[in-house]
Formats: structure tokens, sequence, C-alpha cells
């Protein structure tokens, strides 16, 4: 699914965060970040009834940082105590994360990537 210079994989197996991280690696893309608060609506109302892990994480004691080494902002609620968070039909929450849930992938959309950069521009 496209959405905004993005492209999101959401998968049918399972699998706990570091694998799932594993798994999104491997198609070349990472667990799912989000940028903005549109984004967040969007991949809501795509997530259908499973909850997907992204790339949201914590260690303990400490603040929620994104798969990169992004501090997270506080953009919106992670619902629960968990360490690691995914995104479900109600929003953000989180989840111990060894459980076992689905995965949901990002990279950068190439064709909407080259549509948007200037005629003779690009790498």
């Amino acid at each position: 699914v496209s959405y905004q210079g993005k492209c999101f994989y959401f998968s049918e197996g399972e699998g706990n965060w570091t694998y799932s991280r594993s798994r999104c690696s491997a198609l070349g893309a990472s667990l799912a970040g989000i940028d903005t608060l549109k984004e967040k609506d969007f991949l809501l109302r795509h997530e259908g009834e499973r909850g997907y892990w992204i790339g949201l994480r914590r260690d303990l004691g400490q603040s929620w940082k994104w798969a990169n080494g992004t501090e997270f902002n506080n953009q919106f609620e992670i619902r629960g105590d968990g360490d690691c968070a995914y995104v479900n039909k109600n929003g953000i929450s989180s989840w111990r994360c060894t459980s076992e849930g689905h995965w949901m992938c990002s990279k950068s959309d190439a064709l909407t990537a080259a549509k948007e950069t200037p005629e003779g521009g690009g790498l």
C-alpha cells in the first residue's frame, strides 16, 4: 500500500518484534515509522482487525525510540505498558516485545519519489 511517498507492507505471518524487524530488513525495508498524524490515521484505516508491530520500542526505564534511533516525539498516545508498539484498530498500543504479532514494514516508494524529483535532479 502506498501513501505519501512510502510503501507499506502488512505481513500475513507472525513473529516477535525482533523477528519482525529482521523480516522487514530482508525486504529492504524497516518496521514502519509514523511521521504524521495523517499517516497514523491512514494506517489505522488499512490495518483491518489484526495488530501490526511498528518500529517503535523502549528499553527498560528509557523513552520510546524509533528503530532507526530517532527519539519518539510523543505525537500520539501509546496505550499499555509494553516495550514494543503496534498498530491496531484502537490506535497505537504496546505489548511485550516477545509477544507474537503481525508486522508492518515501510520504505520509500521509489516510484513516488521519482515523480517528486525535479527533472535532471536525483541520485
